[in-house]
């Protein structure tokens, strides 16, 4: 773990700290660009591996289920060695392996081999995750402010720029996704070498503030049985908040365009508006919730946001004509938009010098709901019908705008960092 001898923070100015701040916008960008590499050629990767149709279903759904599996430990695993070694000895190898680790399924042609290496592309996914949220987190303990959103509206701008890129790569090479996972891979691979160069090595985090929970895993803090139970409680808490999140979330990307196509009676162009308007208001949400969670206080805008999206689930539901499907897709957005970047940021804070670890086990927790999510849906959609399927996360989001507010209340304010340099330029960069 970090330690920094009687609790003095490191001298970082300004430009420093920057730096670290555009590596973290950078790498949440990256992460979404490698989401839509693999997004966009997964129809070419079908061909090449011979799962084209329905025939092919079954075995494209068992390389995603390794790859999920995969990230739940990865994002888990990764927590202690973050705390140990620093972000910057963890995150930039990801950073830089991460892009280039879809490129064997190119070149494979079987079911067991590529269920490998997707649980690879799954650990390193995972790992990715956990280590930028936490570098994201300690970057924000400079600034004494929310910017946790800021970052993860990098990811789908990463998504959306690399998605152009790549849906021009696949109109042209159909038969195999060789080129796409090497050409967009190495970049930024490279350009991951390049931006790691810029993140935080262990001796330059802050230390814990006065009203953050210091050593909570130590075994020489006096109150370590007290301070590790209730801080595991905690992360318990966020977790499953999360996994109703990251639930809602799949439900809208996977279910979205039908239920609108089918439960409204819309064409399919006019239906995948609905899922295109839901990403753009998570974006918009996304660049404004800082400055909302640090002018109202992240707890309520924790609060506002589930029954902002338990609202918008409710309108898509109840609502009957398209107009109002679209309008509750986007409250939707906006109301997912802000919780994981709030609550990851509340998990990490809470125990700085364990933030790799309480972020990891409320990721772990989070990612289970992209494992059970598809099934726990379908079971809505097979028994009531695909017009109750924003049912579900209408429940969830409700359950999150109670309980999240109250799990916020046990997680301190921000701080202005103490003895840093140029505090004031950092706080205000």
């Amino acid at each position: 773990m970090a330690t920094h001898g009687a609790g003095t923070a490191p001298v970082l100015d300004h430009t420093r700290v920057r730096k670290a701040r555009i590596a973290t916008f950078f790498g949440f960008f990256q992460l979404g660009a490698v989401m839509l590499m693999w997004s966009t050629s997964t129809s070419s990767l079908r061909v090449h591996l011979g799962w084209e149709g329905d025939g092919g279903d079954s075995q494209f759904g068992l390389l995603a289920l390794s790859i999920g599996i995969g990230a739940a430990i990865g994002c888990f695993a990764i927590g202690p060695f973050i705390d140990r070694y620093g972000p910057r000895n963890t995150a930039m190898p990801t950073m830089v392996v991460y892009p280039l680790c879809y490129i064997p399924l190119a070149f494979l042609d079987g079911l067991v081999g590529a269920m490998v290496i997707g649980v690879l592309i799954g650990l390193l996914r995972g790992a990715f995750d956990t280590a930028f949220n936490t570098h994201g987190v300690q970057v924000e303990r400079y600034y004494g402010r929310p910017i946790m959103s800021a970052f993860h509206a990098a990811y789908p701008a990463g998504g959306f720029v690399l998605g152009l890129v790549g849906s021009a790569l696949a109109r042209h090479f159909t038969d195999s996704p060789a080129v796409a996972y090497i050409a967009i891979g190495v970049v930024l691979s490279i350009l991951g070498v390049v931006f790691g160069k810029w993140l935080l090595a262990l001796d330059e985090l802050l230390p814990p503030e006065q009203d953050e929970i210091p050593g909570a895993a130590d075994p020489a803090h006096p109150g370590k049985r007290s301070a590790a139970t209730a801080t595991l409680l905690v992360m318990i808490g966020f977790g499953v908040l999360l996994l109703g999140s990251m639930l809602s979330e799949g439900a809208v990307l996977d279910w979205g365009q039908e239920f609108v196509r089918r439960a409204v009676g819309t064409t399919a162009g006019l239906a995948a508006t609905a899922v295109t308007l839901y990403s753009g208001a998570q974006f918009v949400g996304r660049l404004f919730g800082d400055r909302l969670a640090e002018f109202f206080g992240a707890r309520l805008i924790v609060g506002a946001s589930g029954v902002i999206g338990a609202a918008g689930a409710l309108l898509a539901m109840l609502g009957g004509s398209a107009p109002l499907a679209l309008t509750g897709f986007v409250l939707l957005g906006l109301g997912l938009a802000c919780m994981a970047p709030l609550m990851l940021s509340a998990a990490g804070r809470r125990d700085p010098e364990n933030a790799g670890r309480n972020i990891g086990l409320v990721n772990a927790i989070g990612y289970v709901g992209m494992l059970v999510g598809p099934a726990a849906i379908t079971v809505v959609v097979d028994n009531l019908g695909i017009e109750w399927m924003p049912l579900l996360p209408a429940i969830l989001l409700g359950l999150i705008a109670i309980g999240g507010p109250a799990l916020m209340r046990l997680v301190p304010r921000y701080h202005k960092p103490a003895s840093a340099t140029s505090k004031q330029e950092v706080a205000t960069g």
